[in-house]
Order: structure tokens, then sequence, then C-alpha cells
């Protein structure tokens, strides 16, 4: 079979030109206030924390035992929903499940709103983890299945900048509100991706696959630039036969292939369970060398280096270089690959993450006096260039499963992701008690190590691929 299949919509060999890029740079826009709803979402407990952490002139205060699990409950409840969209993106499509992943955000911010409690803090929570979980499938299926090959690296990106820029709004509106008016603030964002996700299409491989393939072809020339049915005709035909080469065939969809057993089944094979293993060790590296597990109490880490003035001030500027990385990263990521980048960037992280444990011993050995400016240098550099190694894992997540089980590889990916990242949230302050925040650096940027390696040798190179050569390479 040719190599030109692809089910992200595309011959290689055509390119649709400017009007199908606007096209799928709004259908990507659209579903990724979604993403903006997630940056928010795994940001808030900072601007939380930051008001509540001991504080006894607020209403309630949080105990260091209390902020350890409202740092990290929001990833418990991320892999049930993750693992649930997973299966019901395939029933449903991917349009329906993330208008309803909006649903319980919206009911989380208005509670957080309105708690007065430990309890209620933790409910609103729960509630934002189901929503980020529940939209995570969706949301990586649909952008590797409506883009062209040509653009697919860059509206990845530009979805893992809404993310960003989620963060970014969040730190900007702590910085002139109260919290619980930020968490008033954030429901228009859930409101308006429901909003703007009615007006995109539904992903043509998905309908190809439930038989639904007129619909199928209308949405397919909406995402080509508005064009008439017969431009997208060999494109249409293709992924026909990638469907049926995919393994889910129109005429054999039945109860038993639906069915939650034969769903599971699915990722005891090579071609999901390799990318799968894949995909999971990337997760395990970006989380530890862009310091996420530490973005909840990252307020604390500021105290210990001498950074409590202008907390705000400097949050807000993290986020700023985060989204700096995004914008740059969308316009190299076709130049220089996803390989050579994301290399590069645990290289540089991981010697920022050294440098930083070694700064902080050799002041805690008055080797050296205080210079507020080189943890300033380094927290900055690990902000903008630990963009492109933590963008990648869900970049791949888009690509590198077989169209048969991409819904519950997706999901399942995602959930265990997010497991890993509670495991890892949950420990860090404890780690960090048993260890020193100097030697929790060292033992990062260790990790670093490891990760640059393993990177070099096993990471492929997906940029300007289709998806069916991808999917071969794992086979």
């Amino acid at each position: 079979m040719s190599s030109k299949i692809d089910i992200g919509g595309d011959n290689p060999v055509k390119n649709y030109g400017p009007m199908a890029t606007f096209a799928q740079l709004c259908a990507t826009i659209a579903q990724s206030f979604l993403l903006v709803g997630l940056g928010m979402e795994l940001t808030m407990s900072t601007i939380v924390i930051q008001d509540l952490y001991n504080n006894p002139k607020s209403e309630f205060s949080l105990t260091t035992s209390q902020v350890s699990w409202y740092g990290s409950i929001l990833f418990v409840f991320h892999p049930t929903g993750s693992f649930l969209s997973g299966f019901l993106q395939e029933r449903f499509g991917r349009k329906r499940c993330m208008v309803l992943a909006n649903i319980p955000s919206i009911l989380g911010w208005i509670m957080l709103y309105y708690t007065h409690s430990v309890a209620s803090l933790y409910a609103s929570t729960v509630l934002m983890g189901l929503s980020i979980g529940f939209s995570e499938a969706p949301i990586l299926s649909y952008v590797g299945e409506i883009t062209e090959p040509r653009i697919r690296g860059m509206m990845a990106s530009l979805a893992s900048t809404a993310g960003m820029l989620g963060m970014f709004l969040i730190y900007l509106l702590g910085y002139f509100f109260e919290w619980r008016i930020v968490a008033l603030l954030s429901t228009l964002c859930p409101i308006t991706c429901i909003c703007l996700v009615m007006l995109i299409p539904e992903s043509p491989i998905w309908l190809i696959a439930k038989g639904k393939n007129e619909k199928a072809k209308k949405a397919l020339c909406w995402l080509r630039g508005w064009v008439n049915p017969e431009i997208v005709k060999t494109e249409y035909l293709e992924l026909i036969r990638y469907n049926e080469l995919s393994g889910i065939r129109n005429d054999k969809v039945n109860i038993e292939y639906d069915s939650l057993s034969s769903k599971l089944s699915q990722l005891k094979d090579p071609s999901v369970y390799r990318p799968l293993g894949l995909v999971m060790i990337v997760f395990f590296i970006s989380y530890i060398v862009c310091l996420l597990p530490c973005k909840p109490y990252f307020s604390q880490i500021l105290n210990q280096v001498d950074l409590s003035n202008d907390q705000s001030l400097l949050l807000v500027f993290f986020s700023i270089l985060q989204m700096a990385g995004c914008i740059i990263l969308f316009f190299i990521i076709n130049y220089l690959g996803k390989r050579f980048l994301t290399v590069m960037s645990v290289m540089i992280n991981t010697i920022l993450l050294i440098a930083f444990g070694l700064y902080i011993i050799a002041i805690n050995n008055n080797y050296i006096q205080s210079t507020p400016w080189f943890p300033k240098m380094v927290l900055s550099g690990i902000s903008l260039f630990g963009t492109s190694i933590s963008t990648l894992p869900w970049m791949l997540i888009s690509e590198i499963f077989p169209n048969k089980s991409r819904g519950v590889a997706a999901g399942s990916c995602a959930a265990l992701s997010y497991l890993l990242m509670f495991i890892i949230t949950k420990s860090y302050l404890s780690i960090e008690i048993f260890l020193t925040l100097e030697y929790t650096m060292l033992l990062f940027g260790g990790i670093g190590l490891f990760g640059l390696v393993y990177l070099y040798l096993y990471l492929p190179e997906t940029e300007n691929k289709t998806l069916l050569e991808i999917e071969e390479y794992f086979k």
C-alpha cells in the first residue's frame, strides 16, 4: 500500500493551499479552548495555595498535608476521565466528547468560587480533574485526524501553546484579582469553548469508521478550505482505504467490537503497547526536567532561593516565557523536527537543573553570596527551553497510534500520564524534605541525563511523516 495514505487527511504530494491551512487553523483554535481551560485548571492550585497556605487571616487555611493533597488530587481523577473518554469518543465522536468535557469544568469553577471549606475545595478540584481527563483523548485524536502532514506539527504545537496561554491567564488574573474572582472569570473559557466547538466539523476519519461517508466528505470539504467535493475526492477515497487497512471496516462494526473487553484487548497489540511505552517514558522525562511536579509549590521554592518578593510577577513572567517557547516551536518545528528540538530541550534543562542544585549547595556552604539573578535565569531558562519536551508527548499521542486503537490508546495514555503526574506531585514534598531542595534538583538533573541518552537512542522522527508511515515504524 502506498505511504501516501494518511489519516490526517492528506496525500503529502498535494497541498490544498492557504485556505485549507486557514480552515484547519480555525478548527484547531476552536478545540484549543479546551486546552486553555486545561492550563487554567492545572495552574489554579498555585494561586489558591499561595493565598491559603498557613494563612490565619483567610476564611480557612491549608496545612502542609492538605496542600500536598490539593496540589496533587487533580491528577487522581484525570485518569478516570481520560480512560472513559477513550471509549466514549469512539462511540459518540470527538466533537460531542469535546462539548461534554466542558460541563464538569463549568461546575468546578462555580464550586471553587463558592467554596468555604477544604472539603468543597477538594470537590471543585475533582470536577476539574474529570473535565481535563475527559477532554484529553478527543483533543489528541482530533488534531491528528483533521490536519495535513505538512502542518500537523505546527497545529499540535499551537494546541500546546493554548495550554500555556491558560496558565498565563491564571497567573495574570491572580496578580490583579483575589482567587475567587479568578475562579468566576474562568467560567467564561468552557462556555466559549462549547460555542466554538459546535461550529467545527466532526473528524472525517471517525465518520468514515461509522459508515457516515457523506458526512465525512462534507467535513473534509470544510477542513480543506470549504472546497467542492471533487477537489477532495482522491483524499476521501484514500481515507476509506486507510480505514480498511487500519482494521476498522464499516460493514464489520458490531457490538462485539465495541465491547469493553474488545477495546482493552487492543492494548496488547505491539503497534499499540510499543508506542505507549515510549510516550510514557517521554512523559516522565518531561515532567522532571520541566519541574512540573513543583508547580503547585512554586511559591515555596521561590522563598527558598530569596525570590519571595514579587512572586506573582515572576509567575506571570515564567508563563510568558513558556508561551514564547511554544510560539517559537510553532515556527521552527517543520524545519528542525521534533527529535532534534526534544533532545536539545532535555539537554539544556538538565544542565540548568544541575546548575541550580550546585548553586544552592554553594550558597548553603557559604562558598558564594546569594545572587537572585542566577535562580531567576535558571528558572526562566527551564520555562523557555522546556517547551519542546513538555509538548512532545502530546504531539506523539495524536500521531503514533493506529486508527483502530487511537481512541482507547490515547485515552489510556493520557490516564496513565496523569496517574504518573499524581504520584510524582504527591511525593515531591516528601522527596524535598528528605533530600532538601538542592539535592532534589540534582536528582532531577540525573534523571534528565538518563532521558537524554534514552531519547537519542529510541525517539523516532515523526515530523512530515504520514500517519501510515509512523504506524509502520512501530509494527
